[in-house]
């Protein structure tokens, strides 16, 4: 059970992390891209990672799982005590997988000649991000680290850290990953992971090895 608490309360920070301030949250018209980042040039060559749907059959099945010990009865043909946490994990996992889907179907990870992006599937810009301000593009000069959590051979979550935001459009987020400078973001494992882990090797994004 120990085990279950705990990527649920993974899985509820990756939901806040989105909800609240990571990559995903746009808007137009926000702050301009940052000067050391050129903005997407007509013609760009843009490698867009392959999508995977791995977490949202990971979340879809856990719920799953969940609703059928919700349904399992005692010796008296009762539901056992249990049978509340279970349905209610059933619900949550289920309307995160239809969200990570979303996500999933709708957006793509690029890498481009100077900077990797958040784009949507067919590779157009999504504009700004309005918690950090600037264009969703980071030069991979301003990487300071990546990783993939809670491992790269189960990757939930997929981390970096860039110097490029303002410090005055820093936000705190709730996972400590490293003590160095910058902006922290974190994204649902919506992608193809070894797709990803090759980009950030090929453009040499920095990496504090463990």
């Amino acid at each position: 059970m120990s085990v279950l608490r705990k990527l649920t309360a993974l899985l509820v920070t990756v939901s806040l992390t989105v909800a609240c301030g990571s990559a995903f949250v746009v808007q137009p018209n926000a702050v301009k891209t940052p000067a050391n980042v050129s903005p997407v040039r007509l013609g760009m060559s843009v490698d867009l990672v392959d999508p995977s749907y791995n977490l949202a059959i990971g979340a879809f099945g856990i719920g799953l799982a969940g609703g059928f010990l919700e349904d399992v009865r005692g010796s008296n043909g009762d539901k056992l005590p249990t049978a509340k946490i279970f349905g209610g994990l059933a619900l949550v996992f289920t309307l995160f997988a239809a969200f990570i889907t979303f996500q999933t179907t709708t957006l793509r990870f690029g890498f481009d000649d100077d900077s990797f992006s958040l784009v949507r599937s067919d590779g157009s810009s999504l504009g700004e991000n309005v918690v950090v301000g600037g264009e969703n593009r980071w030069a991979y000069s301003s990487f300071k680290n990546w990783d993939f959590l809670p491992s790269k051979d189960f990757p939930i979550l997929v981390y970096f850290r860039e110097d490029q935001t303002p410090l005055a459009n820093r936000e705190e987020v709730p996972i400590v990953v490293d003590e160095l400078d910058g902006q922290v973001h974190f994204f649902p494992a919506i992608s193809n992971t070894k797709q990803l882990k090759d980009g950030f090797v090929k453009h040499d994004c920095a990496k504090v090895e463990k």
